[in-house]
């Protein structure tokens, strides 16, 4: 459990904006933590300093640089928008040092802490509540099973009266509202395309090359260890698919993964799945751009962006629904499945494959998923107006 140490003052009277991340790195930017930086900006133009927060342990090797040039590279991607930024590692064991003109940003539940240890020191001197942002990417009691984690995540969404929520898309705002969660402010979005992927498809006037080749390349969004992803399921659904196949037609397909590497899998004879893990945007583009087909499972309420990127870029793509999110008809080319079962995915990854065959050697126009805002994340979060908090 993290703590803080109120002290007395604010150095020049300065307010601050604490961004409560789960790893600072610039190689720990995955789509939840770009986009919440996005917000970060947004909302640092309001305060004199942003202190950006590290929760875990990625980041404990490395200094917390001292000056603003030392930043480059590993950690330049955090500059706010207005005044000086700061950075803080939770995993050295010490307290964080807060003032009276302390807010908070959280973008994941474990940070919550932060927030309710200051607001608890905070009323113990009689001083007023401070609301805090949070931006809520997903359903993350979902996270852990029923126990401790699993009870304080769903605690972090019980300040209702206190807190500035942005929910990044429509169907999860659903799925929190069945709940019963509620807040005092509610900001709703659709979840921007990443900027290297918007860039690339409007230099391209949205049009994508014809994806050729003599082997159709099947792309798994594999992430073992993630009970949300699947990946077993992923895994068991591509092996009913290859022993499916005649052994001379296993030889027409290529089966990759991204996502998180790990070690290739034998699927049949003859047909191997191999781990490209985590790519460099450039690359992940480069592939999209050159694969037919595309499977990415994720169990919990809010659409995923890679079933989404993998749609926009012209694969037939197979996904999962669950509670209110309902992927079906999101896009023209993505299928999703009730229910992640190997039988009801197998089917529909045929279909997909049959779907590609009729697109390939055909240059095709990209179609923006219903989900997904086709405002890049500056223009997304300042579209939202969110109502700073005054300190």
């Amino acid at each position: 459990m993290y703590d803080v140490e109120l002290l007395k003052d604010a150095p020049d009277g300065a307010s601050r904006l604490n961004v409560v991340l789960p790893a600072l790195g610039r190689d720990m930017a995955f789509g939840g933590v770009a986009s919440a930086l996005e917000l970060a900006r947004n909302l640092s133009a309001h305060y004199a300093v942003c202190r950006f927060i590290s929760l875990f342990e990625e980041e404990t090797s490395v200094a917390p640089p001292a000056a603003p040039e030392q930043r480059q590279g590993r950690f330049a991607h955090l500059e706010n928008s207005a005044g000086r930024t700061e950075l803080f590692f939770a995993a050295s064991g010490e307290r964080l040092p807060c003032h009276e003109k302390d807010l908070f940003l959280i973008t994941y539940h474990a940070g919550f802490s932060f927030w309710e240890k200051l607001h608890k020191a905070r009323s113990g001197l009689g001083l007023a509540p401070l609301p805090f942002y949070y931006f809520i990417q997903d359903w993350e009691p979902g996270f852990a099973p029923f126990g401790q984690k699993h009870a304080l995540a769903l605690k972090s969404y019980s300040f209702g009266d206190l807190t500035r929520a942005v929910i990044n898309s429509a169907e999860l705002a659903e799925h929190i509202k069945a709940n019963g969660c509620r807040f005092s402010e509610e900001y709703l979005l659709k979840p921007s395309m990443n900027r290297d992927m918007a860039a690339f498809l409007r230099q391209s006037a949205f049009m994508l090359p014809a994806k050729e080749g003599e082997r159709m390349i099947l792309l798994f969004y594999g992430r073992p260890g993630l009970p949300r992803n699947c990946f077993e399921v992923g895994v068991e659904t591509l092996k009913l698919f290859f022993a499916g196949l005649p052994r001379a037609g296993r030889d027409k397909f290529a089966a990759l993964s991204v996502g998180l590497p790990h070690e290739d899998i034998p699927l049949a004879d003859g047909a191997l799945l191999k781990s490209l893990g985590r790519l460099p945007i450039e690359e992940y583009i480069a592939l999209l751009l050159k694969a037919h087909v595309g499977l990415s499972l994720m169990i919990s309420p809010h659409p995923s962006y890679p079933p989404m990127e993998m749609a926009l870029f012209g694969l037939a793509t197979v996904t999962t629904d669950y509670g209110a999110k309902k992927m079906q008809g999101v896009h023209p080319l993505l299928a999703s499945a009730r229910w992640p079962e190997p039988e009801e995915l197998l089917g529909l990854l045929r279909r997909a494959v049959i779907t590609a065959s009729k697109l390939k050697n055909r240059a095709q126009r990209a179609v923006l998923p219903a989900s997904m805002s086709g405002l890049d994340w500056a223009e997304n979060f300042a579209s939202l107006r969110i109502r700073p908090i005054v300190p």
